[in-house]
């Protein structure tokens, strides 16, 4: 055998290596993006799932048929805690008209039950637990408070940054579909 021949023999393998290498790296990035997808206005919902404040599986497409009116929070968020007062007003008038959720994006149970009891939260408020900011990552949630809107189709139909009023909710869950 040439010594030419043995030198592209000894190439081959390493060359295959690299290259099924590429291919997985190029496989691993493609998956790893297609999970990362962000979902914004007209596209559905991603389902969240996870457990509420009570330890109760939740899971979004449970609601679906009905809008949603989804407000990602934290408990020490001072612009959170602003239109907490409206939030409760909004909830009491309409949360049979309008599923309300609350997002904590990660405080854990001691601190946004503390948030519950002291804001006197009312029962038609679903409060979730995103120890990992999963569910803010998928809805393209970068603050707090943030607001998604989700129509009955399970749609979202709006993102809205920052504290709003009671007015402004109102108006934002009549475009979700609210009757």
């Amino acid at each position: 055998m040439s010594e030419v021949h043995v030198s592209r023999r000894r190439l081959i393998i390493p060359i295959a290596v690299m290259a099924v290498l590429v291919v997985l790296s190029t496989w691993i990035v493609a998956k790893y993006i297609q999970n990362q997808k962000v979902a914004g206005v007209g596209d559905q919902a991603p389902d969240i799932t996870t457990t509420t404040i009570s330890s109760t599986p939740f899971a979004l497409s449970s609601l679906r048929g009905e809008p949603v009116f989804i407000d990602y929070f934290a408990p020490w968020c001072q612009p959170c805690i602003q239109e907490t007062p409206d939030l409760v007003r909004f909830a009491e008038r309409y949360g049979n008209r309008i599923h309300i959720v609350m997002v904590d994006r990660g405080d854990g149970v001691p601190y946004v039950r503390s948030y519950v009891r002291h804001y006197q939260l009312p029962s038609s408020i679903t409060v979730l637990l995103d120890p990992n900011n999963h569910w803010s990552h998928a809805f393209g949630v970068i603050g707090q408070p943030e607001t998604i809107l989700v129509n009955g189709n399970g749609k979202i139909v709006s993102h809205l940054i920052g504290p709003m009023s009671l007015q402004r909710m109102v108006s934002a869950a009549e475009h979700a579909g609210m009757k």
